[in-house]
């Protein structure tokens, strides 16, 4: 399962990489998962793609408190050139493909919801660096 995580962020690479935008509690980055090693290590990795020309990394800072974000769960949108956008949500039980138009409406409402309170781009990055650098 590894091999072929890595094997496809070489997409992220090529010439012409599909543009990757995330967006990041800053719990993430704080809570100690696999201990200060792995976090510095994968933080490290974090901020190297935040780096590449297709990636956009935003962290919700910590002081923002409770925000929209927070009480749906994770969710990914896809959105193509020549196809309608399609959504992925993650339940505890199970993902679930989100393709109706309301439901996608209302997704991207969130999406443009936790933007708002994400930091910009540069600072998130300055983030993500200061606390990799914490984990020793």
């Amino acid at each position: 399962m590894v091999d072929a995580r890595i094997a496809r962020q070489a997409i992220l690479t090529k010439d012409k990489p599909p543009t990757v935008w995330t967006v990041l509690d800053e719990g993430v980055l704080r809570r100690p998962v696999g201990g200060a090693y792995v976090m510095r290590e994968q933080l490290g990795k974090l901020a190297e793609a935040a780096r590449l020309p297709g990636v956009v990394i935003q962290v919700v800072p910590m002081n923002t408190g409770a925000h929209e974000g927070l009480r749906g769960g994770a969710f990914i949108v896809a959105e193509f050139r020549d196809h309608p956008p399609v959504a992925y949500q993650d339940t505890a039980v199970q993902g679930q493909i989100v393709d109706g138009a309301a439901d996608l409406a209302s997704l991207m409402m969130l999406w443009d919801t936790i933007k708002s309170v994400a930091l910009p781009v540069a600072a998130s990055l300055e983030l993500i660096e200061e606390v990799a650098k914490s984990w020793t």
